[in-house]
């Protein structure tokens, strides 16, 4: 049985998600979802990896996550170590990562037939999504400073999946910087941020967490007080919005979900 380690929460989703959890070997601290993760051997921190523990568990795959760990997986490549880099910027390159982990692994038509199961879903949402009118949202990532996802980013791409127009940045960028100018003269009529439901108790801090502000903590009282976003039609109509950040931060299976969720939000 091979074994497993995963550098993402995002990838440790997807491989429970393909049947092959029992080849996990090693999670982040970060990885929380599904509950069966949380009794991995924890391998350090999503950002930080622990490359001692790492070699120790002896795996025959180590799935890491883009430029984060470009960086590890050299280190670990000279190990001896197979590392497999999966940063997706679409949501098709997502789907398509998948299906190449599958065949990586040997998951066999148990992993295909589910990811063909989200490739259906993403079908119907762009057949409803694809001639009806595209409201303009912003979802604010960061906000010191304010930061959105741009065109090169797994997060954009879902949004469009939405079917909503977004703020036009450069292609090559995964995320652009927005002055206050910029909102107001875009002046979105929705306004998302990953956040807190109404009524609910903040969100547990993520091990090594040390943003002052962080974003999973949002309620949309606090969106609506911002001077940031004040005057645009999104605040002045009150559709500002706080969703869970695996609805659209974490591309993995869940992702589908995000979509299809905010697909009902925004129409």
């Amino acid at each position: 049985m091979m074994r497993i380690v995963s550098l993402a929460p995002s990838h440790t989703e997807i491989l429970f998600f393909l049947g092959l959890g029992e080849q996990v070997a090693g999670v982040t601290a970060h990885c929380d979802y599904p509950p069966e993760a949380k009794s991995k051997e924890r391998i350090g921190f999503f950002a930080c990896p622990d490359m001692g523990k790492i070699v120790a568990l002896r795996p025959d795959l180590i799935v890491a996550y883009g430029k984060l760990h470009r960086d590890h997986a050299e280190e670990l490549r000279g190990a001896g170590l197979r590392v497999w880099d999966f940063f997706p910027r679409t949501v098709e390159e997502l789907l398509g990562g998948m299906e190449m982990l599958v065949d990586m692994t040997g998951a066999g038509g148990k992993g295909l037939s589910a990811v063909d199961s989200l490739r259906q879903r993403v079908c119907e949402i762009k057949e409803k999504t694809r001639d009806i009118p595209k409201p303009g949202v912003f979802f604010l990532m960061f906000d010191r400073p304010a930061t959105t996802p741009g065109p090169a980013s797994c997060q954009y791409d879902a949004l469009c999946l939405a079917g909503v127009s977004l703020l036009p940045a450069e292609q090559k960028l995964s995320f652009t910087f927005v002055s206050r100018d910029r909102l107001v003269e875009f002046d979105p009529e929705i306004i998302v941020s990953c956040g807190r439901s109404p009524g609910r108790a903040e969100r547990k801090r993520c091990p090594g967490c040390r943003v002052e502000n962080p974003p999973c903590r949002r309620d949309v009282s606090s969106l609506l007080e911002s001077p940031y976003l004040a005057g645009t039609r999104a605040v002045m109509n009150r559709r500002v919005y706080t969703i869970p950040c695996h609805w659209l931060c974490r591309p993995g299976p869940r992702l589908v979900e995000g979509i299809e969720r905010l697909s009902g939000l925004f129409h």
